[in-house]
């Protein structure tokens, strides 16, 4: 399966080249020199989390015991909040330089406008830092659906907005189940291996396991399709031990006292990355969850108007719009437009903050093209609420499979990728 290969490779550290990437405009052979960005969409995951199970319930599937958080499972954290906070600082450094929000004062009220997910805290906090960091001092707002309630933007399908094709999606688990028993990639269980002898090294010849290391299986409760074993448990594991990691942790609250955790995490996150790949990273499931939010990310490109949820309306005046939204949400987006990343400095290509941005660009002969870029900080600079620089290793353009792998999109000919 094309996109689990592709999204696995997502959660390696092999590629450098991304490491080394530059702003466009830094080097004299760059198709966008003399070019003016005209327009962005940015579109983040919120900020540092704890997990979204208590403690108990972790150590109740896993036999081990779990660190206690400052906040409430799925809260974002005080440590989060910096850490979102000076990403956003750089996000806002980035846009001046390209000139799209003013070097000094204040944009244009109408120049900027900011959309959260209500379905969670998280969210709708990191929507709110973002609006007080991205142009500081200028009282921008970001703004949401009523808490707790079920956004078609970042999820379609929950709302109504857009149908899955059940049979379809069944299929593509099928598969996924298939090639797991098969040719599940050595990254993989490489991470399910370490993370079996690392949490419960006898948990495969128990009744009760946890096994980390067993087949997938897929179950169809209601008509709706459902994957559950081994590896998707190993996902949740990894991830949150990354997040323990993020939030500055002790040594022995992140993995249990194991020497050079940052290592560990290089090796088990894998596991998560291939979770994303058997499910959201599915165009069965990517489709019809972010059929509203990928039609609003073209049509905002091409100038055209976009009505939010709340019945207001993005206009062509708008020059910067920015989704607070999830992982989930940037794994979606990933498989509709045909983008892949890695990171040399993060394990977790869909790490807290991480930021997809649409750039539109005006050429110097007067056409549009539209350019993908990932934007993210280091699990080190995570771990320590440090700014990533966003003018050298923090970003990287992305070839869009949707225009042919090309990394500039004449801007009327953005489309969804091929995909079924």
């Amino acid at each position: 399966m094309k996109t689990i290969a592709r999204a696995v490779g997502a959660t390696l550290l092999l590629a450098a080249t991304l490491g080394c990437n530059t702003r466009a405009a830094e080097r004299p052979d760059d198709p966008l020199a003399g070019a003016t960005l005209e327009k962005i969409v940015l579109v983040a995951r919120h900020g540092i989390r704890s997990p979204t199970r208590a403690p108990a319930k972790l150590k109740a599937q896993t036999g081990r015991d779990w660190p206690a958080w400052p906040v409430p499972p799925g809260q974002l954290t005080a440590h989060g909040r910096a850490a979102l906070a000076a990403m956003t600082d750089a996000l806002g450094q980035r846009y001046r330089q390209f000139g799209l929000i003013p070097a000094t004062g204040c944009p244009a009220p109408e120049a900027v406008a900011i959309w959260a997910d209500a379905a969670d805290d998280r969210t709708r906090q990191s929507g709110a830092i973002m609006a007080d960091h991205l142009a500081p001092r200028c009282g921008l707002q970001s703004r949401a659906l009523p808490a707790g309630h079920a956004d078609p933007i970042f999820n379609a399908v929950g709302t109504g907005a857009a149908k899955r094709d059940e049979t379809r999606a069944t299929k593509a688990l099928e598969q996924g189940v298939a090639r797991d028993l098969d040719h599940r990639p050595p990254p993989v269980q490489a991470a399910l291996t370490r993370l079996q002898a690392l949490v419960a090294p006898d948990g495969c010849a128990r009744p009760a396991g946890p096994c980390l290391t067993e087949p997938l299986t897929l179950s169809n409760p209601h008509g709706t399709p459902h994957l559950t074993g081994g590896p998707l448990l190993a996902a949740t594991i990894a991830e949150n031990m990354m997040l323990a990691y993020a939030q500055g942790m002790a040594p022995e609250q992140v993995a249990w006292g194991t020497p050079n955790a940052a290592a560990l995490l290089a090796t088990v996150l894998p596991a998560h990355g291939y979770a994303a790949a058997l499910t959201r990273r599915q165009p069965a499931f990517a489709v019809p969850r972010g059929a509203v939010l990928s039609r609003a990310i073209i049509d905002l490109m091409a100038d055209l108007p976009v009505t939010l949820p709340d019945h207001s309306a993005i206009g062509p005046n708008t020059r910067v719009i920015l989704f607070a939204g999830h992982d989930t949400t940037l794994d979606t987006l990933a498989a509709i437009f045909g983008l892949d990343w890695t990171f040399t400095d993060q394990p977790d290509y869909t790490a807290p903050d991480t930021t997809l941005a649409f750039e539109r660009w005006r050429l110097k002969d007067g056409s549009r093209v539209v350019r993908a870029v990932i934007l993210h900080q280091g699990l080190e600079q995570l771990r320590a609420a440090r700014r990533p620089d966003l003018a050298g290793s923090g970003a990287a353009t992305l070839p869009i499979g949707a225009c042919g792998g090309a990394t500039l999109c004449p801007a009327g000919t953005l489309r969804p990728t091929t995909i079924f």
